[in-house]
């Protein structure tokens, strides 16, 4: 016997843009096996997700009790929808509805796992002092606007490498859909001002002091 389809719309509101949720919805769906999409609106997240009754409530049910690690749940909003032909899941384009503002996410101290690979004399990113990833690094100190994409912040004027952009697109990757996403070879750099015309840079292979 087939398996009762089901589809939920889901608002979560509070502090949940910035903090991994979409990719964390996206894997959820990949893992129960439904199928809609997800997105940031002005008001927090939007879901609509379709499958069996069982999947669709699983990850409701995860998102309400395990969501990632900075966020902060406000507010959960459920209703029901008639089916539609969803075929898989995605993360939608993020929307401006101009309606109630979601919260904005503060900046998030640096992760056990970026401050390995920032001390990692093998690492891409060693000693790259904007290192960062979905789970910590810049939010509220980079936003210019709402909902929260690489393209409403400052990161804007830094278009991601071939490496970068490869991580940010991958489900299984800790930066995956990470807005700030960066390495010294695309991202901003720091630079120390001193008496030397130039000025001294300290990337990834520059000492300041030896």
């Amino acid at each position: 016997m087939n398996e009762q389809v089901i589809r939920k719309f889901v608002i979560v509101k509070g502090i949940v843009q910035g903090v991994g949720f979409r990719p964390f919805v996206y894997n959820l769906a990949q893992h129960y096996d439904v199928q809609g999409e997800v997105n940031n609106t002005q008001q927090g997240v939007e879901i609509d997700v379709q499958g069996s009754l069982r999947g669709v409530t699983n990850l409701i049910n995860q998102i309400k009790s395990n969501p990632p690690t900075l966020a902060q749940i406000e507010e959960i909003i459920i209703n029901q929808l008639q089916s539609t032909n969803y075929q898989h899941f995605k993360i939608k384009d993020s929307t401006d509805d101009n309606e109630q503002l979601t919260f904005v996410t503060p900046d998030a101290a640096l992760c056990s796992q970026c401050q390995e690979e920032l001390l990692d004399g093998d690492d891409r990113r060693y000693r790259y002092p904007f290192i960062n990833c979905t789970n910590c690094g810049p939010r509220f100190s980079i936003i210019e606007s709402i909902p929260y994409d690489r393209e409403s912040t400052t990161m804007s004027d830094f278009s991601m490498c071939e490496d970068c952009l490869s991580e940010y697109q991958d489900p299984t990757s800790r930066r995956f859909h990470a807005q700030p996403n960066a390495c010294p070879d695309c991202g901003p750099q720091l630079l120390f001002l001193c008496k030397k015309p130039n000025g001294l840079a300290l990337g990834s292979r520059t000492q300041l002091f030896t």
